[in-house]
């Protein structure tokens, strides 16, 4: 069996889980770790390109949180299908950064409400690659498109803090906060300034507001992630 993972965070758990596999990783840029599983290798390469395998290669295709990234989802779900083996799977799992509460916390004049989903959606649309990939549906109807068969869905919600009443799920929560709080400027810098060349006077605040409203237990705020998977049809016998 081999797998072809397009994103770096997979690999280890799946090679662990799987030793009689060959698990592949793909990234723009040289940033895996120096020591992997025996059963695991690394490629840079752009998915957005004619990928470089054969036909009928890969078993299973892991694709991971390319939100923000890619031009034509279609395209990218074709070439993971003339890679992918008949009978072979591909996964795709895409998050959503729109803050959403089901209890109405979520204050309507707040930074999270009015500036940050509209800061992605804007300038989204202005490069021509949206992060309204679970709003459109993009996953399914590429995977569609492509020809694949047997199409499942599973919706998770993200928390962001330590407010669910699962432990479990308030730690993951608490750890989306910390991880949001410390690179927030990381996250939306380029695209406040350089996309879409809003007041640099207001950025500043923004941040403040955001950073405040994550702290706030009051909020309770989650987003949305989904994952996708579908088959490859076996070939007609002959």
């Amino acid at each position: 069996m081999s797998e072809l993972v397009l994103h770096l965070r997979h690999y280890r758990d799946f090679a662990d889980e799987h030793p009689n596999t060959t698990v592949i990783g793909t990234d723009l840029s040289p940033i895996q770790p120096a020591w992997v599983p025996p059963n695991v290798h690394f490629e840079i390469d752009d998915c957005q390109q004619p990928w470089t395998w054969a036909p009928n290669t890969f078993d299973f295709v892991h694709i991971r949180y390319l939100f923000g990234a890619i031009i034509d989802w279609t395209a990218l779900f074709k070439e993971a299908y003339r890679v992918c083996k008949p009978g072979g799977w591909v996964q795709s799992g895409e998050a959503e950064v729109e803050f959403r509460s089901d209890d109405g916390t979520i204050p309507p004049d707040s930074a999270m409400a009015t500036l940050w989903w509209k800061l992605y959606l804007e300038g989204g649309a202005k490069l021509g690659r949206p992060f309204d990939v679970l709003s459109r549906g993009l996953q399914r109807k590429g995977l569609e498109e492509a020809g694949f068969v047997d199409i499942v869905e599973r919706d998770f919600k993200l928390p962001v803090g330590g407010w669910a009443a699962d432990p479990k799920l308030a730690d993951v929560g608490r750890y989306v906060q910390l991880t949001m709080e410390n690179d927030i400027e990381g996250y939306t810098l380029l695209m406040w300034n350089n996309i879409l060349q809003w007041p640099k006077d207001e950025y500043q605040i923004f941040l403040m507001s955001i950073r405040k409203e994550l702290r706030s237990r009051k909020i309770h705020s989650y987003m949305t992630v989904k994952y996708v998977s579908g088959r490859k049809p076996e070939e007609p016998a002959s």
